[in-house]
């Protein structure tokens, strides 16, 4: 089945320019791949693809890989803005953000950043959920408290122009958060990315049956020559919970090419 890949990230160290990986989805029926930037010191390597090395690989293999630029928003709001402006400019799809760092996404201070963000068109992917700690610096602080979807609320109310994916489908203890906001909100979708991603689904955890499949799309955290068997393994598990062979293509390639703007023509 064709699919796009709404949630990958470079590798610095072993493929930068994303050819293998371009490959491996040429191989694997991916359409397309939405590549996101991180912090470079998020895991303490300092190594962390940036938003410069996601523009590499774009502008390498255009109409395969779209681009999602890195915002930590414990920065000032001018420089959060002329990043949104560099990269939109550049044709980015996206911002990439960790709350885990430390900002709550609903503050009042970061409102001039969201309101640029919509005007220039671009949706919003965050993390949700824990976050592997920072070996190489433990007093870093990584931590879970706004990195839940309800943290995004105030925002996706005031812009409805902005569509707001929240990472491993808004993590575990607050999957519903994701549920809940999908109900109320269309600009608001959950990705599937392991580990919360695909264990809400496997546990058949409560609510999930009033998801609307228009907001879930599929993401992987780079599932590389694994495809074929996430593939399996999701339609499967989908089938099994009453999913219709048409919101399993919608979850799999149409949601995420809405998204993206990319035509949807010929999809099966």
């Amino acid at each position: 089945m064709k699919k796009i890949d709404i949630h990958t990230h470079p590798k610095p160290d072993t493929d930068p320019g994303m050819d293998d990986y371009v490959r491996i989805m040429d191989d694997h029926d991916v359409a397309a791949a939405l590549v996101h930037a991180t912090a470079s010191d998020l895991w303490g390597r300092g190594d962390g693809p940036s938003d410069e090395a996601v523009l590499a690989a774009c502008q390498k293999h255009p109409d395969r890989l779209y681009g999602s630029c890195h915002l930590d928003l414990r920065e000032a709001p001018e420089r959060n803005i002329r990043k949104v402006e560099r990269y939109a400019a550049a044709g980015f799809r996206s911002v990439k953000m960790f709350p885990n760092l430390g900002f709550d996404p609903g503050d009042e201070i970061h409102e001039p950043v969201w309101q640029c963000v919509e005007e220039h068109g671009l949706m919003c992917l965050s993390h949700c959920g824990w976050l592997l700690p920072n070996k190489a610096n433990p007093k870093m602080r990584i931590d879970s408290l706004t990195a839940t979807p309800f943290h995004f609320e105030v925002p996706a109310r005031r812009h409805p122009g902005i569509n707001f994916i929240f990472g491993h489908f808004g993590g575990g203890a607050t999957y519903l958060e994701t549920v809940v906001l999908c109900m109320r909100l269309k600009n608001c979708f959950g990705d599937s990315c392991p580990g919360w991603g695909k264990w809400v689904w496997r546990n058949r955890m409560p609510g999930l049956g009033e998801l609307s499949f228009d907001q879930f799309v599929y993401g992987t955290d780079n599932a590389g020559e694994g495809y074929s068997d996430d593939e399996k393994w999701w339609t499967e598990i989908l089938t099994e919970m009453g999913r219709s062979a048409e919101e399993i293509e919608q979850f799999f390639y149409s949601n995420s090419a809405k998204l993206l703007g990319i035509e949807t023509a010929g999809s099966e």
